[in-house]
């Protein structure tokens, strides 16, 4: 079994095409870049005790507004708006090294640019400034590890194969299952496909517990073993930036 990032590979004038660019979890890593230097600042965090379970519907609907797609000169892949700050949160595998310009379709479908100002490539994670209005932010899951166990529902949302705002539902497999760099990763059977990366995983709170990066697979697509970075792991990321 081989573990793929996803990411969608454009076709051509900004059309998106089917193409998978793949390769094994932290094979392109030249080490750990540094992130954005500065002071930390708080990232909003909700606990269990500030949100109630929801409807799987209703959850869905608090926090479709908040993921974007990402597109790039690699290809395409997803993205998530936090609160408050508006930055967004996505894989570094979709967007680049810091520095690098890319363009953020919202929710409701506009175009804005935005530029890579924090990169991780050993955490798989990037930080985007907007540059414009991108929508509503979510909220990290404050508990260590989210609070999640084995069982819990869990949805994605991002855009696989370019379709934008699909949404897959499934449980949470393991918590801390270690990663390709050794880092704890979140791993679920919620279908994740090309595209899906950098969108966020979340739970019956509306909260953003994980951000799907990878799948392990003999094939390029979903077989229901999908892995997620930890809301923990976004949070120190996020942090960084001034």
């Amino acid at each position: 079994m081989r573990v793929v990032t996803l990411v969608v590979v454009a076709a051509a004038a900004g059309a998106i095409g089917g193409g998978l660019t793949a390769s094994f979890l932290g094979g392109d890593d030249q080490g750990s870049s540094p992130v954005a230097s500065g002071s930390s600042q708080a990232v909003p965090t909700a606990s269990a005790a500030d949100s109630a379970i929801m409807p799987l519907q209703d959850a869905i609907s608090s926090v479709r507004p908040s993921v974007v797609q990402v597109r790039s000169a690699g290809g395409q892949g997803s993205g998530v708006v936090m609160q408050s700050r508006g930055l967004i949160i996505t894989n570094n595998h979709v967007a680049g090294p810091k520095g690098t310009k890319v363009t953020v379709v919202t929710a409701d479908n506009r175009e804005v640019p935005a530029e890579v100002v924090a990169s991780d490539p050993q955490r798989d994670l990037d930080v985007l400034r907007p540059q414009g209005s991108v929508g509503p932010g979510a909220a990290l899951a404050a508990e260590p590890d989210a609070g999640l166990r084995a069982g819990d529902t869990v949805f994605a949302i991002g855009s696989p194969f370019g379709l934008m705002n699909t949404v897959t539902v499934g449980v949470v497999s393991a918590v801390n299952r270690p990663g390709g760099s050794g880092q704890p990763m979140i791993q679920t059977d919620a279908p994740i496909n090309p595209g899906n990366s950098g969108g966020g995983l979340f739970d019956l709170r509306g909260r953003l517990v994980g951000i799907p990066t990878s799948i392990n697979s003999p094939v390029p697509g979903n077989v229901g073993i999908g892995f997620a970075v930890t809301s923990a792991e976004v949070q120190r990321m996020l942090e960084s930036v001034k």
